[in-house]
């Protein structure tokens, strides 16, 4: 009994690594009868140690997004405007930086926080570590960048000074 309750511990611990979720809580009415022949106890330490090895060849790092928010962007004569839905996401878990020629916006939506014993049914709302990157547009002035966020709507706007941008030209082709 000792082993098969450090291995219930092993995939507790697992389980976020493989998933990037907290192992879900399972009942004993939820368990599923073994075929006859096969020895409980020995099939979920072999299935454990499995597992151990299996999260041992992924690499991954805990920064890897788990989710990608929906965003809107939009380019007026003088500006650059984001719109990023980030809905749940407190404002001190977001992050914007310029890098190149790119605006990336980071953060992680934390999952919800219950006092209840609650089991889930269906979950829908991914959360985690996320990041969008945007390609910002010729003649962007990225030190005229400023950011607002209200109702779960991150907006991101930029200065453009379309007299910096590059100037089309026709090629004739030979």
């Amino acid at each position: 009994m000792q082993e098969v309750t450090h291995a219930l511990s092993d995939v507790k611990d697992l389980f976020p690594k493989v998933a990037g979720q907290p192992a879900p809580e399972v009942g004993p009415h939820q368990y599923t009868p073994f075929p006859p022949g096969v020895d409980p106890m020995v099939h979920a330490v072999q299935e454990v140690e499995h597992l151990k090895q299996l999260s041992q060849t992924i690499t991954h790092t805990p920064t890897t997004p788990t989710w990608i928010p929906r965003a809107d962007s939009f380019v007026a004569d003088d500006a650059f405007v984001v719109r990023v839905e980030v809905p749940g996401v407190a404002r001190d878990d977001l992050k914007v930086l310029v890098a190149g020629a790119e605006c990336v916006v980071r953060g992680t939506r934390k999952p919800t926080e219950s006092t209840e014993k609650l089991r889930p049914m269906t979950l829908e709302r991914t959360w985690g570590p996320f990041e969008r990157r945007f390609l910002l547009p010729a003649g962007s002035h990225p030190e005229q960048l400023s950011a607002r966020y209200q109702d779960g709507v991150l907006e991101l706007r930029m200065k453009v000074d379309p007299k910096r941008a590059p100037k089309e030209m026709k090629i004739e082709l030979e």
